[in-house]
């Protein structure tokens, strides 16, 4: 016997699936589809906000009605399928072309005809008539926020979001002066202008007075915390929500002294640096930077605990080796093999995602039932709070996943676009412009680590290549390679 598709879908978790599904199975059951021939389809997500490709629950569906044996689908309402007018009869139409018959309980709609050929003319017409309805329901719950905004806006309250630091909300969302915060951003002001300090000097000052606002030890990264309130224009003219707190003199000064103390170059050109933007610190995560003059060597100013430093000669010498290899090896490799080999992991990877988005939809249910369990009093607050936990627990791994197989996929994607590098005479390039496109398409980090005396490089790449996965050591201006067997061959 051929199947019916149940399909539910809720926008958010906290509302009711399984009872939307209940009904749905009952009406199924009634057509004669028995529970083995009921296919369920539920799913907690947008239908707004996703574009029909980016819906799970209808690519299901298609995916279902391709490959088995399906007869009809059974959904609640329009707006179950979709509130998109586009979306709904972009699906109306492949039922049609695949002749399946589709029923909607509320209101009853059975859109096809007997024989399946056309759509039953009535049907058709109250379908049109609920799609406008369905994305007009929508508009106008969009209109009501919009005029509830500006009414707030009018009134001078916040409507929603957080407040300026400085700033909070009153119980009639009013944005008000912050008893503490406030008296912080004024102190700012004048430090940084009366006692002619920098931005870390003021940082560090502004740590040593309030440590609980400031982390004494991020002054280095935070300083930019500090520019930020000195260049926001809200505390000397305010807003409609926010009332101004500095003197305009004051904010004039601020920024005129912020503009005088920006750093420019000497000289105006720069020095060909293979290595500029690629090499890390692997300690700290920062870029190191290139200086010139007597030290000549890439630099990490944050990491001092390490003193980690290598020749700009050595560095850049190692980049092209190392790009020298890729262009090389990538030019020997059979194309259409490759290629081949690629795009079967990118379908692999797509499916996986597939899984895991399944996976993701099931916890989600379940954190319903659990909910459900709590608001009627069958578990207490301590074991919702627990099992609610760790189904978000589990769904936040999940979601990684997807998210580093996606990356996955887009680098498998851009290599397969490439077409795999073709030969090219490596050899004979000296022009840098062309060495740093190079580098810029294959290298995404050159890492350095420090134990004792040696530094050991690692290299990551833009895009999946075949080629080996070395370690380099520098060690007293020279650079080895780790061979597998932990010998060392001495290459620069």
């Amino acid at each position: 016997m051929n199947k019916a598709i149940i399909l539910s879908r809720v926008s958010s978790s906290p509302q009711d699936i399984e009872q939307q599904t209940a009904q749905l199975k009952a009406y199924a059951a009634s057509l004669g589809y028995d529970t083995s021939n009921q296919i369920v389809i539920e799913t907690v997500e947008s239908a707004i906000k996703l574009s029909e490709e980016e819906r799970q629950g209808l690519n299901m569906l298609k995916w279902y009605i391709e490959n088995d044996s399906i007869d009809c689908v059974i959904c609640w309402e329009p707006s179950r399928i979709s509130r998109q007018q586009k979306t709904l009869y972009s699906i109306r139409d492949y039922l049609l072309e695949h002749k399946i018959q589709l029923y909607i309980l509320n209101p009853f709609i059975k859109l096809l005809t007997d024989d399946r050929t056309q759509f039953d003319t009535t049907a058709n017409i109250a379908f049109s008539i609920y799609c406008t309805l369905s994305e007009n329901e929508m508009s106008i719950k969009a209109s009501r926020f919009a005029r509830a905004k500006s009414k707030l806006r009018n009134q001078g309250k916040k409507f929603a979001g957080a407040t300026i630091f400085g700033y909070q909300k009153d119980k009639d969302k009013n944005c008000v002066p912050h008893p503490l915060y406030s008296t912080i951003v004024v102190a700012l002001f004048n430090k940084y202008l009366d006692n002619d300090y920098s931005l870390v000097e003021t940082y560090k000052w502004a740590a040593e007075q309030w440590p609980q606002v400031f982390d004494i030890l991020e002054y280095r990264k935070m300083q930019s915390k500090i520019k930020h309130i000195l260049n926001n224009t809200i505390y000397r003219d305010g807003n409609w929500c926010y009332p101004a707190l500095i003197d305009t003199n004051v904010f004039d000064k601020v920024q005129t002294k912020l503009k005088a103390s920006i750093c420019r170059s000497k000289y105006g050109s720069k020095r060909n640096l293979l290595c500029r933007g690629k090499i890390y610190c692997g300690h700290c995560g920062n870029k190191l930077v290139g200086c010139c003059g007597n030290v000549n060597a890439y630099v990490c100013s944050t990491d001092k605990l390490h003193s980690l430093q290598m020749s700009i000669k050595a560095a850049d010498w190692l980049m092209w080796h190392v790009v020298t290899d890729i262009v090389n090896i990538a030019g020997s490799v059979d194309n259409v093999q490759t290629i081949t080999q690629l795009s079967k992991t990118i379908e692999d990877k797509k499916v996986y995602i597939g899984l895991l988005n399944d996976t993701i939809a099931k916890l989600e249910i379940k954190q319903v039932k659990l909910l459900d369990l709590y608001m009627d009093d069958t578990i207490n607050k301590e074991t919702y709070l627990k099992r609610n936990k760790t189904l978000d627990d589990q769904i936040r791994v999940y979601k990684h996943d997807i998210d580093n197989i996606s990356i996955q996929i887009q680098q498998l994607e851009y290599s397969v676009k490439s077409n795999v590098v073709k030969a090219i005479d490596i050899n004979n390039i000296d022009d840098f412009d062309t060495k740093m496109d190079l580098v810029r398409q294959y290298i995404n980090k050159m890492t350095l680590y420090k134990e004792d005396k040696t530094i050991y490089i690692k290299f990551s790449y833009r895009m999946p290549l075949v080629v080996p996965d070395c370690t380099y050591l520098y060690k007293h201006g020279k650079i080895y390679r780790q061979n597998y067997d932990g010998t060392l061959d001495w290459i620069y």
